[in-house]
């Protein structure tokens, strides 16, 4: 029996770009417009307003980058938890998100940017060149991307593109607003931001309208923990070291998954033994579930990688907040402790060096791991 051809996934894309080839032309035309207003001149990235999704309600907080002149880009970061880690990152020490440029893709945005011809990937051309566009000039290329937690990059669900086209409409609305007045966006009572609303119905015109309101408070996924108690019962039967451990957890180059699917991202907990300066464990994994589950797998693989030598550290030292709440609760009953550094220069040279390793080799596939 014949079976039926699986189509690959730039044939799957051609599609889904003709059964939207309108929604496309409209997010074009709108990012087209963006281009010329130039907002990225007199906005930063954090003048920022939100919009309320006419169907779902969902709010998204508008963003616009290139101040710079180096990435011109419009994100909207889907949710008031979006919201709060993009405020978390604006105000996070300088360097994190050089050291953890992985921070900025873990939060849930669809972002229009402009792009040098080169920097496309096969799909952003298959679209231009689909519907007969083309470009020229240094980032005069439009692209547009749907970032996930736990996911690289990928091209808009039919979905987003009228989410993304509508915040493109209402940032051309509102730009040249603010370059008259600096304080727009904000309202006379603290705390509360621009968020723009348009109702649809028989007794609404469709006319977006200001409001100024408080975001409403972030609702986290739950991180739920998970470890073997056996792993830790055999550590305990080990006497306490003075060894010192230097942990890190990142996210390394390439992708996991098929050609055509939303790839995954993956990820390394790297741990230095701090005395010897030698790397004591390198440990893949990735967000088969959700990037919360991933978190939540931590202490089991570290724990799981200390009993092959029966170390039981004095010490486990982190460079970030995440890693120490997680590791704490797990480490709790063997008296090591969790200590949050600023920076762990020789545990930064091993990561470093690791980069360049994955660079060099196919990545791992840690499909169903």
């Amino acid at each position: 029996m014949l079976r039926p051809k699986t189509k690959t996934g730039m044939q799957e894309a051609k599609v889904s770009m003709n059964a939207n080839a309108q929604d496309w032309i409209r997010l074009i035309e709108s990012a087209g417009r963006i281009k010329q207003l130039a907002p990225w001149q007199w906005m930063n990235e954090d003048d920022v307003f939100g919009i309320t999704h006419p169907q779902t309600g969902e709010i998204g907080f508008i963003s616009v980058m290139g101040a710079l002149g180096e990435h011109l880009a419009v994100s909207v970061y889907l949710g008031a938890s979006a919201w709060a880690r993009f405020l978390a990152l604006q105000q996070a020490p300088q360097g994190v998100l050089d050291e953890h440029p992985e921070l900025l893709l873990e939060i849930p945005q669809l972002q229009a940017s402009f792009e040098d011809r080169d920097e496309l990937e096969d799909w952003d051309r298959l679209l231009l060149r689909g519907l007969n566009l083309k470009f020229r000039g240094r980032k005069a290329w439009p692209r547009f991307q749907s970032f996930r937690p736990g996911f690289m990059p990928w091209r808009l669900e039919p979905e987003e593109i009228g989410f993304l086209t509508l915040a493109l409409q209402q940032l051309e609305q509102v730009a040249p607003r603010l370059k008259e007045d600096r304080s727009f966006l904000s309202g006379e009572a603290p705390g509360t931001l621009l968020i723009r609303s348009c109702r649809v119905g028989k007794r609404n015109t469709g006319e977006w309208k200001d409001r100024y309101e408080r975001v409403p408070p972030p609702e986290f996924p739950p991180v739920q923990l998970a470890w073997d108690p056996g792993d830790v019962k055999k550590l305990k039967r080990m006497p306490p070291r003075e060894d010192i451990l230097e942990v890190d957890f990142f996210q390394f180059p390439g992708a996991i998954g098929q050609k055509g699917e939303r790839p995954q991202a993956g990820y390394i907990l790297l741990s230095l033994h701090a005395q010897s300066n030698l790397v004591f464990g390198a440990q893949t994994t990735c967000a088969t579930e959700s990037i919360e589950h991933m978190w939540g797998q931590i202490p089991g693989l570290l724990l799981s990688r200390l009993v092959e030598p029966g170390l039981r550290p004095r010490e486990i030292h982190v460079q970030s907040q995440l890693l120490q709440n997680v590791l704490q609760p797990a480490f709790k009953e063997l008296g090591t402790k969790i200590v949050l550094k600023p920076v762990l220069k020789k545990l930064r040279a091993a990561k470093r060096e690791l980069l360049v390793h994955f660079q060099k080799k196919p990545v791992p596939d840690q499909r169903g791991r």
